[in-house]
């Protein structure tokens, strides 16, 4: 009888989760929806003070944000997972019953830590609020004029409406610009919004872009009315604003955008500029200013500019020249295209050839304008080679005013067999950038604004010359930002064409009725596609360039596998692709130029080995096959995937790589994207069960990022052999593994020249975080270790550690020593010869900071100076908040039945463990 007691007891603990899961999932709806709340109230906080006092979220916030976001996901896999689990599966039904509890105390945890009583923002933000880079008038006469119009209308309180025209290449936008930033430095405004409109907008792109610039986000609301209020809204909260609507191509009412009419009640102007002034009467105008051509002395005057200032034209010359001018009509774009294009030309020839070519270059094209083409039609003919041409031409492929990268732009370039001639891939990239480099010089692209030098974007009226160009040899079709919602099915147009750009279009869907036999592009980036026929690629065999980024599709189709002149396969951010076919049918894909790009973090798709796989899809070792990679970004099932791919020492010939194992708490989409545009090689690895020891890369890593890692005690611990280092690791961050005892041996500690920052949080088993492995008594410990380039070290929550290494440190940039919570710490690895001389602060406790030993009393007055005791209200605060749940928690107890008092004291003891261990990792607590 004993025996079956026993027995019913252990029955009655393994259902206990499943006979109560019915009532937790209530309790979870209501937790998460208490949580929701005040994540909204939050939001709606930090709304306010980036539309009123222009400031940004504290990164503590944006990460409780994203903290909260991920557990509302979870929960939602949780419930879905428990709709579609039969109740006959018991160890799967107790597992999500547990998981239920877990997320339970989480979303308690989440609400509490979301009250930030010291505020949720900093300092102020930079991009619209700021002034853009300055931007030369030319034409002073002339442009100074209407500069000093508008401002004129912008003082006047009976003017709220302004329209500015003039056709394309006037220099519209340079003199708003110019208006933008005198406007800001002045303080008249309490804002001054800048939005480019374009050619290709539509309601929804136009609230979308006013929205960015408020810091508004709008991607949950559809419905144009709510979005309408939501921007009105914001800008009632603004008050005096100017709003300067640039290249605007049609009218539209202000009240469907959201944007309110100036009057008595909105102090607020509203600038338009347009080609058209029909455009400026049907937005109701109170003040039209038209954007005259330049002078006749003013053209001259910025043509000789762009030839050089050191160049003199011949007496024989300067007639053609002036006549090469007069051709221009007074277009400053015009005028500067052929100005660069003839510059340190001094042969009487070659300008009276580009005279004649000027007067017969009136492009027959439909639907432009001779006057305004000709000359940017000269200038295109006369770049420099026809690669010139034909990478120009393939910048019209982005939407009007696009901030193209230029790596990425390169890449493609490669990738559509631009550069075959040349095998060394460094060397094509080379031969990119002096293209860029050229087309920007000739003035046929420009560099892109208020961002790195890496981008650059198209003059709407040279993108426009390009299409008209390519849509007349029939090569392209660019429906981007288009409503078209199918793909080009006509058979004899598709015949000729080569590249096809449906860039945030509405395609939902890629048939198998249209055959591309020339196709080598095709860039569906942004649309709305979510499915494709299985035979949509059959009769595609030239494909070289898919870009399917950033779409809804799920799964890719087999006919992928006749694509065998595919270079590059573009999927980031597909977040729903949850097949892939083998990469090993893409047979060509390696045996051509090589796939030398895979980037497929973010998207659904894990990889994992073959052999779990069943043969169905791609894994580990497709990966490892591709022995031509350079750039590679994607996400392992589990660490046995991770360390399988390791182990191969694939990852030693990329010269880029994110290698991520569960959920990443380190990274932003923004950061993973520059990521993929850069020579970084990062791990980031967390959340996951494992075994003592992990398989980490041991050469080419620049940064290394380990969390809840329940069952690591060690890391770097076995001596490198020979060739392998640390040299190129800059940051390391450690966070939450119990197990950890150690970080690196000594002898992989001495390879890490580069080191940056270090940080290890919450590994509570650590007693020594650099090792001596090779036990060679008390003398090698004389023997210092340099990192010349180490700026920070951060401990926090290091209960048991004893030792950061026990050889002396020689850190010359040392900067910032941050100690939290590392009681049994009792010296710091540094001598009186030795001392950083670049020390900033040294933060930790005054208890911790008194009794530490020295190797010379002297040490430590030199360090006393850098000495900041961290312990702030903010410890207070967060130990108040610990204790109010735990006797909250307590009181429940004691209401509860004697019969359920145990389970439930367990509950709350692992509960107050949870608080105090997830703390996070930017917002340190002081909790001992």
């Amino acid at each position: 009888m004993e025996h079956l007691g026993t027995v019913f007891e252990m029955g009655k603990a393994i259902c206990a989760p499943l006979l109560s899961l019915k009532e937790n999932e209530d309790i979870l709806d209501k937790r998460i929806e208490e949580l929701s709340c005040r994540e909204r109230d939050v939001r709606a906080d930090l709304e306010r003070e980036k539309l009123q006092y222009g400031k940004t979220p504290k990164r503590e916030v944006e990460l409780w944000l994203k903290n909260v976001q991920n557990t509302k996901d979870k929960v939602h896999d949780i419930k879905q997972k428990l709709g579609e689990v039969s109740w006959t599966h018991i160890r799967l039904r107790r597992h999500l019953a547990k998981e239920v509890e877990e997320k339970i105390k989480k979303a308690v945890e989440l609400k509490e830590n979301g009250r930030f009583q010291e505020g949720l923002v900093v300092d102020l933000l930079v991009g619209s609020i700021e002034t853009f880079p300055p931007i030369k008038i030319v034409g002073e006469t002339t442009a100074l004029k209407n500069l000093q119009k508008i401002e004129e209308c912008l003082m006047d309180d009976e003017v709220g409406k302004i329209g500015v025209f003039g056709m394309g290449g006037v220099g519209k936008t340079t003199i708003m610009t110019n208006i933008h930033n005198n406007i800001k430095n002045a303080g008249t405004f309490d804002r001054v919004i800048w939005v480019t409109v374009s050619k290709e907008s539509n309601l929804k792109k136009l609230q979308d872009d006013v929205s960015k610039e408020l810091g508004l986000s709008l991607f949950n609301t559809e419905d144009a009315l709510c979005r309408s209020a939501e921007i009105y809204r914001a800008l009632k909260l603004i008050g005096n604003f100017l709003l300067i609507l640039d290249d605007m191509w049609s009218t539209f009412p202000l009240k469907k955008v959201g944007i309110p009419e100036p009057n008595e009640e909105h102090k607020c102007k509203i600038v338009w500029t347009t080609r058209s002034e029909q455009v400026c009467r049907g937005m109701g105008s109170q003040r039209t200013i038209k954007v005259d051509a330049l002078t006749k002395d003013e053209s001259w005057t910025l043509f000789k500019e762009k030839l050089g200032t050191d160049f003199v034209l011949s007496p024989e010359i300067e007639p053609i020249a002036k006549a090469a001018v007069e051709e221009c009509d007074g277009l400053p774009l015009g005028i500067i295209t052929v100005g660069a294009a003839m510059r340190g030309v001094d042969d009487i020839r070659i300008w009276r050839n580009a005279l004649e070519d000027l007067k017969n270059s009136r492009p027959d094209l439909e639907g432009l304008k001779d006057d305004v083409f000709s000359c940017l039609r000269f200038s295109f003919d006369h770049l420099k080679t026809q690669i010139h041409r034909d990478c120009f031409l393939y910048c019209a492929l982005y939407p009007e005013d696009a901030l193209i990268g230029c790596d990425s732009l390169i890449e493609k370039w490669m990738a559509d067999g631009f550069f075959d001639e040349i095998e060394d891939r460094e060397k094509a990239f080379d031969k990119g950038y002096t293209i860029i480099h050229d087309l920007k010089d000739a003035c046929m692209l420009e560099k892109g604004e208020n961002v790195p030098r890496s981008f650059v974007k198209m003059h709407d009226l040279l993108r426009d010359l390009a299409i008209a160009i390519t849509r007349k040899s029939h090569q392209f079709v660019v429906n981007v930002h288009s409503k078209v919602g199918k793909f080009p099915s006509d058979e004899n147009l598709m015949d000729d064409v080569i590249r096809v750009s449906l860039i945030h279009s509405r395609v939902e869907m890629l048939s198998c009725q249209s055959k591309c036999p020339k196709l080598s592009t095709l860039l569906l980036e942004g649309s709305r596609l979510g499915n494709i026929d299985h035979l949509f690629f059959e009769h595609m065999q030239n494909l070289r360039v898919l870009d399917l980024s950033d779409t809804g599709i799920t799964c890719l189709p087999q006919s992928l596998s006749n694509l065998v002149n595919l270079n590059a396969l573009l999927l980031r951010d597909c977040w729903r692709l949850t097949e892939v076919p083998s990469l090993v049918q893409l047979r060509e894909l390696r045996d051509l130029s090589h796939l030398e790009e895979l980037s497929m973090v973010e998207s659904k798709w894990k990889w994992s080995s073959n052999e779990d796989r069943n043969g169905r899809g791609a894994g580990v070792e497709d990966i490892v096959r591709l022995m031509h990679l350079k750039k590679l970004l994607v996400d392992f099932v589990d660490l046995s995937a991770f360390s399988s791919y390791v182990r191969s020492g694939h990852s030693q010939g990329l010269n880029c790589f994110l290698l991520r194992v569960g959920d990443d708490e380190f990274f932003e989409l923004q950061e993973i994207q520059e990521v993929f545009n850069s020579r970084e090689c990062l791990v980031s690895v967390s959340d996951s069960d494992c075994v003592n020891s992990i398989a980490f890369p041991t050469s080419n890593i620049t940064r290394l990022m380990i969390a809840h890692l329940h069952n690591l005690s060690a890391i770097y611990m076995e001596e490198p052999t020979q060739g392998d280092n640390l040299a190129n690791l800059k940051y390391i961050h450690i966070r939450n593994c119990p197990k950890l005892k150690y970080v690196f041996s000594v002898g992989w500690f001495q390879t890490l020249q580069n080191l940056e920052v270090i940080i290890v949080d919450d590994c509570r088993a650590m007693e020594e975080m650099v090792v001596d492995m090779g036990d060679m008594g008390e003398a090698n410990n004389n023997i210092p270790i340099t990192l010349p380039r180490l700026k920070r070290i951060e401990l926090y929550d290091l209960p048991n550690l004893k030792s950061i290494c026990k050889r002396t440190l020689i850190c010359s940039s040392l900067e910032q020593i941050v100690v939290i919570c590392c009681r049994m710490l009792k010296m710091l690895p540094f001598s009186i010869n030795s001392l950083p001389s670049s020390l900033e602060k040294i933060n930790g406790s005054g208890r911790w900071w008194d009794p530490l030993e020295w190797d010379n009393a002297n040490t430590k007055m030199h360090l006393q100076p850098f000495f900041s005791n961290s312990v702030t209200n903010r410890k207070k605060i967060r130990t108040s908040q610990i204790v109010q749940t735990m006797v909250s928690n307590w009181k429940k107890i004691k209401n509860d039945s004697t019969s359920n008092s145990q389970s439930v004291q367990t509950s709350v003891s692992k509960g107050g463990k949870k608080i105090k261990n997830d703390r996070e990792p930017k917002e340190k607590q002081n909790t001992s």
